[in-house]
């Protein structure tokens, strides 16, 4: 068997060349050729090759192996690239839901602002309440001393008729004393003005104070100025009221003219209300409103003030329509 001639090594070398890349053939037909000059048999050949043949079929498992593995690699970085496009969208919802929450944050501390600014109108409200009872109680208190003017001012007068009587009695038996009396009645004249002009000015000071609160209440009246006013009317006489509110309701100008009378009856309602439509002639643009008061009202003069749209302020309440 050791006489056997090998194949030629270009034929071993081709036949390698079917399984092997090229420098592993070359390898191969070399190792064979050293191997033959060894006096290798052909068993040992043949089971060379076998060995040789296991070789190739296990590489071309191994190249099989090794294209699945890319494959699963490419499909591992599809994946790796969706993951990392979710991960994506999922970071832009999150800085999204962050950016609500801030928004959500800011709207509440705004609703907070505004329920401390509604808290503090209602505790300016409930002050201006407070207030404005304290003035009707003071009012009610003026009206109980003006009551008792009057009754002074009743007594002053009977003791004045009864002077007069008097007076009438001693002209009867003294014509000399005539002078005498009349400077004795111009006397009484003047006292009993002055108590009267004394009791409408304390009354027109005392609306001055309260009037602009209780419409700043009623009609959330921004009050501009309260006072005696001079007023052009139709005719073009110039009217003076005894008070005069000026002021805006939600931005629009509002003119209210008062009134101020100790007791309030229907014809001087009815001429008053004359007074104040000759106003709106003259002054067409401006929203001129009626408002009387005083410490009573008859209830005739009530319903007048009612039925006109009128406004009146007086000891026992308030009779004010809407703004």
């Amino acid at each position: 068997m050791y006489g056997e001639v090998m194949i030629p090594a270009p034929e071993i070398r081709n036949r390698l060349l079917r399984a092997f890349s090229e420098p592993q053939a070359d390898l191969l037909a070399e190792v064979l050729i050293e191997s033959h000059a060894e006096l290798v048999t052909r068993a040992d050949f043949h089971e060379l090759t076998s060995v040789v043949k296991d070789l190739a079929t296990a590489q071309e498992r191994t190249a099989i192996r090794v294209e699945q593995l890319a494959a699963a690699e490419e499909r591992t970085a599809v994946k790796v690239e969706q993951l990392a496009a979710a991960e994506e969208r999922t970071a832009v919802k999150v800085e999204q839901l962050a950016a609500a929450e801030e928004r959500t944050a800011v709207k509440v501390e705004e609703l907070a602002e505004a329920q401390g600014r509604t808290e503090g109108r209602l505790e300016e409200l409930a002050d201006a309440q407070r207030r404005t009872e304290g003035k009707v109680e003071e009012l009610a208190e003026a009206q109980r001393r003006t009551e008792g003017k009057v009754a002074e001012l009743a007594g002053a007068q009977r003791r004045t008729e009864g002077a007069v009587e008097e007076l009438a009695e001693v002209q009867a038996g003294m014509l000399g004393s005539q002078q005498e009396m009349q400077r004795a009645i111009a006397d009484l004249a003047k006292q009993v003005g002055g108590l009267s002009n004394a009791v409408g000015a304390n009354l027109e000071d005392f609306a001055c104070d309260i009037v602009p609160e209780i419409l700043e209440k009623h009609w959330r009246l921004t009050v501009v100025s309260a006072g005696p006013e001079e007023v052009t009317a139709s005719d073009g006489v110039h009217r003076e009221f005894d008070v005069v509110v000026r002021g805006t309701i939600e931005g629009r100008p509002v003119v209210v003219l008062c009134e101020i009378k100790a007791t309030v009856s229907p014809t001087e309602v009815a001429k008053f209300l004359r007074v104040v439509g000759k106003v709106r002639e003259a002054h067409p643009d401006e929203d001129i409103r009626p408002l009387f008061f005083g410490y009573k009202a008859a209830r005739a003069a009530r319903d007048l003030i009612v039925q006109t749209g009128a406004a009146m302020i007086f000891t026992r309440g308030v009779m004010i329509p809407a703004a």
